[in-house]
Formats: C-alpha cells, structure tokens, sequence
C-alpha cells in the first residue's frame, strides 16, 4: 500500500492515508471530500448543487466540517459550520476490485448529528471487503426550511443525501467500488431517511439495496404539518414580523448560521424530546415544474400502491428504543391522531383501558412501571410504525424483506451507562450500532468474547446483505441460522440476542392491538395526499425564551375548537404525533387544520402567468409538448394583510458574517458573503412524481 495514497475524481485528484483497524488490517481513507458546492449565500436553503473542480491534488486526510447544530452530548453550544456537504471513503483496496459499497446516512433527528469517524468508525466494517461512506448533510432549518415555493421547497437535507449518492455513483469506482451495489443504510432519522428515499423518484436508478434501522418514513412526526408556519415562527424569534414568505427568506438568509441554530433550539429544546419534536422535518412537497422533489405525496399512499423501489430491504429496531422521563399518567397521548378519535370520548377511555392492560401488569402510574412505559413509548415512536412498514411493503414487493429484531446488551451497547442505572434488560436506541462502528464512546471499553461474538454477527449479517442481497447464505461457527423473508403469511424475524434464532410476528399480542386498532379507525381516504399549504390568516407568534436551555410551548393557529372554521391542510395522511408538548395534554391540537374565520387566497396576480412544463428526460419516450398552463387571475373581495400582531414589514438584522444590500423599504434584497458561490440556475432533471407517473402509464419501467 501506497503511504500516500492519490485518486483521481470527475473534480480532481484526491490524497488520503493510510489507515489500521482494530485487527491491524491496513485500509484506505480518504476524508473531507466536498460532493457538493458550499451551500452558502445566495444557495443556503436551496437544493445543493453540484461540487466545483480544482487544481492539483487536494488534501483528504482530515474530516470536513459538520453541519451547523448546538452540541447536545457536549458542551451544548454551537458548533459545525454551514459549508458541510463533505462525505468520506474507506476502502480495503483501490486496485479495481469492484467491492460493494455501503453509505452510511447518520441519525439526530434531522436536527443534529455527522457521519464523522467519532460514532460511525468504519474500521470493523471495512474488514469485510466492503467500501464504507459516511456523510454530512444540512440539518434544522438549513436543511429542512419550506416556504412551498420552487426557490425554498424544502428537504434540502435530503438532497444533499441524494447528491451525495449521485457522487458516489460517479466516482466510486476510482476507489475500488462498484457502482451498480450500491446499498444505503441508517439509523433512526437516517432510516427514515432510507426508506423514504426508496420510495422517491430521486433514487430509483442509484441504490441497489437498503437497510433500514429504528425509524421509518411513515413515522408521523418527522413530518412537517405546518411548513411555512414553522418558518413565521423561526424568523420572529430572530425579529421579524414579516408573515411574506419572500421577505422571510430575505431576512433568513441575513441571519448568521449560528443565529439560527440558536433559535431553532428555542423552538425545540433537545432535552425536551421528545415532548417536543423538531419542526423542520421532513415536507411533502409542493411541484414545480423543473424542480427535483423528493416526495410530492404521502409516503403512505407511495408504499400502500407499490411505488417503491424494487430492492431487498432489511429492517428492524431495538426491543426498547427510548427511557425517557414521564411528564404525564394520560395514556390518550399514545393513540395515534391519524385515527381522529375524539379525546375523553367513551372510545378512547376504552381504548386506553386496553392499553393499561396489554403494557401493565398493575399500575399504569409510579416508578414501578416506568419499565412498561417505556415500553409502549418505544412500540408508539417506532416499534409499531416499523411492523407497519413491513405489512405495508411486503404487498407491495416481490423483492425479500429481511425483519429484525435487536435484543442483545453487552459492554458494547452505546447505552450501557444507562442500562446500567436503570436496570433495564434490553437495549435501547443505537445501541446495535456500537457493534458495526468503532466510536470514540467505547475506547476503554474491554468487550467480553460473547460482544465480540456478537459484533462478529452483526458485521457478517450487514455486509452479507450488502454483497449479494442475503445476510446468510451459509451458515458457520457466527451465523449459525438461515434467515428467511418476510412472506405474506409469516412474518418472519431475525432475534439478535445471546443467540440468534428464528421466529414469526415480534410483539404479537401487542402488534395484533395496534392493527385492530388501525382496521377499525384508520381511513386512508380521509387523509390529505399532497402538500397544498398556504400562509396562514391567523398567526399567533411563539412564546420566546432567552436561553437554548429553557423550554418553550408554542400553541399555533392550528389549535382547533367545535365552533373553528376549518381549512384542511395537506401535509401528510401519516399523523399521529402532536408538534405541542406531551405534558400540555389539556390542548387539542390537529396536525391537518389551521384555525380561520376568513377564506385567504394567497397570491393574487393581475395578469396571466405562462408557466414553463419540464423538460423531457433523456430516457422517456417522445411526447408531444404540453401546452403551456395558463394561471388565471384569482380575485376575492377583501384581501387580506398577512403578518404578526398586524405589521407587515420584515425588519432584518445584519449579521457580522454578511454585507447587505437592502430595497427602498429597509429590507435585505441580497446577501454577500465572502468566497460566496455564483447562484446557479435550479436543478433542469426531472423527479417530478406527476411526470413520472404519466411516463409510467405509457408502458415505461419504474
């Protein structure tokens, strides 16, 4: 092995370094690759773009920075930089084996988190001839902000997920990897990710196979219910009453990155989760023609039709994902809001008396049952979303899916600390990550020879997977079992605990309660289907504290009463978790209506507006061109000012990182930064589901 190892990419050349696993297994690594351009000024908030060229050989030994957060598990301050969009390689060899490759999407709850070498180490993985990828990509509201407009649609953070696919696609090979095995693999907000992302038309022709871990797409709450209300309540914190959106993103983009980190801390507190969720999530989004979307529907109605990927999947979660504090005794908080059953009605006290039942051998209330609270708050965040997930999937694939469960605790359990203290039985969140990645938390750690066992397990189920679709095609001294799909009679699970074994539908008593549940409550008709999400009449501001420690409530104008006339807002048909306080359970709120005494009509033009169609795919087949759509003017009798406690004008602040150049009305018109990038034009590659839907219909493959 070369000690200074050079690759060349479509941008240039690359040195990296050699590196030693824990075995003393030389491999390549090469860090800080940039995959996309900086997204800074003119392109903060925006989809990312592709990365620049440069000259000579660029330094790859070091990670790049991550992306701008405050640092929950250390100092709580902020840290990170908004120039993150950086991914790193690790490969056994780079002499043209075609190894398959594996990239790695981290967790955090969109609002935190890296894939840097500190937690995700790919030093054991990478011993299995695999080429591991691990990536950055924007979080809170640098990544996920939607104003629904094609300028700010929102999900940027997923695009630079894609983005960064689509680089590794193009450029793998140069590091020994092949680009047609490509599998995508994550771990809570990283699996929803994953699964979302099989499901989006941006993927379809990238990824080859998929692990999803601990999260999935249909989990209600990472969605954003209320897009353009998130971004009202995010800018007045930092002081503007603007309720335009243009003048919003004009006054966000001259915020600091670090201002509003901050201020999204306030919003959300993170050691309020999860009472209180992050608001800038993931959004079904609004078409544009000759933008790239995600999604642009449920993700619900993209799995229940079979509009997935056609990959191999395998799934699962930890037997106890979260222990955390008890703000509440009201079990009416775990039934889901999708099923629209009516708070304190006859039906819902039934319902939480079966709940008592099923998770509690006595008491619902006191310390004694904290266990089996935790229990049903892990089945009701993620347990029961996932065996969903794989009902849902396996009537619409042909392709195996592959259901675990992870039920081992060792010394190499992330959590162990905290199972230690509480005295609990099963792992919990991450926790089977400590045994696929080297991780900075575990460095005087001393396994025992049944971790290493295990951890022998886990690197030889995943990589297995990786190279051929099945995580046991023979079985040895570690993989002392065949692990068989899910069918549409059994569903079939792999339990990863002291021993690995074979059996059918985890949590079946339990799991039987929540499909009951669903059969009888659940309309998928009644649900919205796409994003259509206009500035909202009534505003009422958030409450605003000082510090990014202190907690905060915000009850918007989505509350809803019998006597509220009721807009329905389509954001998602999978709602059950409220952005509100889990604590505040004497407010009732609907994720899908906003509160209104007036009809709005949003934008009201006076002329016509020809709006462009997208351009044809190289790849589809010839169709005549569209006539050009004609938006007719909308009129309404009395418009209506849109704004906070009625004042209209944004008033912006300049920031120490920017110069500004400002319209006659003083507010921001543009945004200079130093080294700031040209803007480009938005991305001209179709991904709009609606085109590929026609295309499909005319005999075209997914």
């Amino acid at each position: 092995m070369s000690e200074s190892p050079v690759v060349t990419v479509e941008q240039g050349q690359l040195q990296g370094r050699i590196a030693s696993s824990p075995t003393g297994k030389a491999f390549y690594s090469f860090q800080g690759i940039p995959y996309a351009k900086p997204p800074l000024g003119s392109l903060r908030f925006k989809a990312p773009q592709p990365p620049e060229p440069w000259d000579g050989i660029r330094d790859a030994t070091s990670e790049g920075s991550i992306s701008a957060q405050i640092d929950f598990f250390g100092t709580k301050q902020y840290t990170g930089d908004e120039n993150c969009l950086f991914l790193n390689v690790y490969t056994p060899n780079l002499d043209g084996a075609f190894l398959p490759v594996m990239v790695f999407i981290h967790g955090g709850g969109f609002k935190l988190g890296s894939g840097n070498s500190n937690l995700y180490g790919a030093d054991y993985l990478v011993e299995k001839d695999v080429i591991i990828v691990t990536l950055n990509y924007r979080c809170g509201p640098l990544g996920f902000l939607s104003l629904n407009t094609p300028e700010v649609p929102g999900n940027a953070g997923i695009k630079d997920i894609v983005q960064a696919i689509r680089w590794v696609k193009n450029n793998i090979e140069n590091f020994g990897g092949n680009s047609g095995n490509i599998t995508i693999f994550g771990e809570s907000a990283g699996g929803m990710a994953v699964s979302l992302l099989t499901a989006s038309p941006l993927t379809k022709s990238l990824i080859s196979k998929a692990i999803i871990q601990s999260g999935t797409a249909l989990s209600s709450f990472v969605y954003q219910k209320n897009p353009i209300e998130n971004a009202k309540n995010l800018a007045q914190i930092l002081g503007c009453e603007s309720g335009d959106p243009e003048e919003i993103l004009e006054f966000l983009n001259a915020t600091s990155a670090k201002e509003l980190v901050e201020a999204h801390e306030k919003l959300s507190p993170m050691d309020e989760f999860p009472e209180k969720m992050n608001p800038f999530g993931i959004v079904i989004e609004k078409e544009f023609p000759g933008v790239e979307a995600v999604i642009t529907e449920a993700f619900i109605d993209l799995l229940t039709s079979g509009r997935v990927s056609e990959t191999p999947i395998m799934i699962g979660s930890t037997t106890l994902e979260f222990a955390f504090e008890r703000k509440t005794d009201d079990l009416q908080l775990f039934i889901p809001e999708e099923l629209k059953i009516e708070r304190n009605s006859t039906e819902s006290l039934a319902i939480v008396e079966k709940l008592k039942k099923l998770y509690f051998k006595g008491s619902h209330t006191g310390v004694e049952s904290l266990h089996e609270y935790w229990q049903l708050l892990s089945d009701f965040v993620i347990n029961v979303d996932t065996h969903r997930y794989v009902q849902y999937l396996v009537q619409a694939t042909n392709k195996p899916i592959y259901y675990y469960k992870f039920d081992y605790v060792g010394e190499l359990n992330i959590s162990n600390k905290v199972l230690n203290s509480l005295g609990l039985k099963h792992p919990m969140h991450m926790d089977e990550l400590g045994y696929l990645f080297k991780n900075d938390y575990q460095k005087d750690v001393e396994p025992s020879a049944q971790d290493v066992k295990m951890r022998e397990r886990m690197l030889r189920l995943w990589t297995n997977f990786a190279k051929s679709g099945n995580p046991t095609p023979d079985e040895n001294h570690y993989i002392t079992v065949t692990w068989l799909p899910v069918t549409k009679d059994n569903q079939y699970f792999l339990n990863l605990g002291q021993e690995l074994s074979l059996s059918t539908s985890p949590d079946k008593e339990k799991m039987e309660f929540w499909d009951d549940l669903y059969s009888k409550h659940f309309r998928i008709w009644e649900h919205p289907k796409t994003n259509t999400e206009t500035s909202p009449i009534k505003y009422d501001p958030p409450v605003i504290v000082d510090s990014v420690s202190e907690s905060v409530t915000i009850y918007s104008s989505s509350e809803v009463t019998e006597s509220s006339h009721i807009i329905t807002e389509t954001i998602t048909s999978e709602v059950f978790e409220s952005n509100n306080s889990i604590e505040s359970h004497n407010v009732i709120e609907s994720n899908n209506v906003i509160e209104s005494s007036v009809t709005e009509v949003d934008d009201v033009v006076d002329e016509p507006i020809i709006v462009e169609q997208p351009l044809e795919p190289i790849s589809s087949p010839k169709v005549e061109e569209p006539t050009p759509i004609l938006t007719p003017k909308i009129e309404h009798e009395e418009p209506v000012s849109i704004g906070y406690n009625n004042h209209v004008n944004g008033k912006a602040r300049t920031s120490n990182e920017i110069k500004m150049v400002t319209n006659a009305n003083g507010a921001p018109k543009d945004v200079i930064r130093a080294n700031d990038p040209p803007e480009d034009d938005l991305p001209k590659n179709i991904g709009v589901n609606k085109f590929v839907n026609f295309f499909e219909s005319l005999g075209g493959k997914k």
